[in-house]
């Protein structure tokens, strides 16, 4: 059988529901092409910046730290709140939205969180199979796609989960790969500010649960935040708890000392 040649990383710790679905995906040549024809569009067509398999797993990784930490704060998650399932569940919902929240772009980038939701729909059927029973997977699968259509700004997110992968998505920001696409070799406050972004802490807050630190080469870094990342974080239902500070790191020019969102 024919492996995918990525390793996902995902601190999967002791969720097994989540580890038998990891390891089936991990052997799904269907969702590797889906992942290269999405980078086909993006990146070999419209010369824009990566929304394939790495972007995938760098946001999956992101929503779930981002879960972890407002859970242990609290926070109740939608499959424990309103189906009186488990933590493990919600954890489910949010990588595999991460992992297939982009697909879409492989048939087209303009209404793309759309049309990743219908390709994710039969590879959900049959990853979901491996662990949950056909009432179940039906609730883990709403709630996959809720987040992966809520990932797009045009729609808000009703839960813990969505918002975790909605904000997730725009933290795939260091140095070239901001979420705001860039056309690659083309000089533009969106590549200038794509390779401005140096690194993204995320980290338990002290006044809030989630404190999320972006650390700038220069101030052109400002725009990402401000344009995109701050879009992500209004209307997701996490402002209250998510602080974002913005900062400058090195000898490069400093018009902006710190921002905080």
């Amino acid at each position: 059988m024919w492996v995918i040649c990525l390793v996902l990383n995902i601190p999967i710790e002791d969720n097994k529901k989540l580890n038998v679905i990891i390891d089936a995906l991990k052997k799904s040549p269907e969702i590797e092409q889906y992942w290269d024809s999405a980078n086909m569009i993006a990146v070999n067509r419209m010369n824009i910046n990566d929304h394939g398999k790495v972007h995938a797993a760098i946001v999956s990784n992101i929503a779930l730290r981002l879960l972890r930490l407002l859970t242990e704060s609290g926070l109740e998650p939608a499959m424990v709140k309103d189906h009186k399932m488990t933590k493990h569940d919600s954890e489910v919902v949010v990588v595999l939205a991460g992992l297939l929240h982009d697909i879409g772009h492989a048939i087209h980038r303009d209404k793309h969180a759309d049309f990743s939701i219908v390709l994710a729909s039969g590879i959900l059927d049959k990853l979901l199979s491996k662990a949950y029973n056909s009432k179940e997977a039906v609730i883990v699968k709403s709630e996959i796609l809720h987040a992966i259509i809520c990932h797009h700004v045009d729609y808000t997110p009703l839960t813990l989960e969505a918002g975790c992968v909605r904000i997730a998505d725009a933290l795939d920001a260091k140095e070239g790969r901001a979420r705001i696409p860039f056309e690659m070799g083309r000089v533009s406050i969106h590549s200038v500010s794509a390779m401005a972004i140096k690194d993204i802490k995320i980290s338990k807050g002290k006044s809030v649960p989630v404190s999320i630190e972006v650390v700038m080469k220069n101030s052109a870094g400002i725009f990402q935040v401000d344009e995109l990342i701050k879009a992500k974080l209004t209307n997701s239902g996490l402002e209250k708890y998510i602080e974002i500070i913005a900062r400058i790191e090195g000898e490069e020019e400093k018009i902006v000392k710190e921002f905080r969102l």
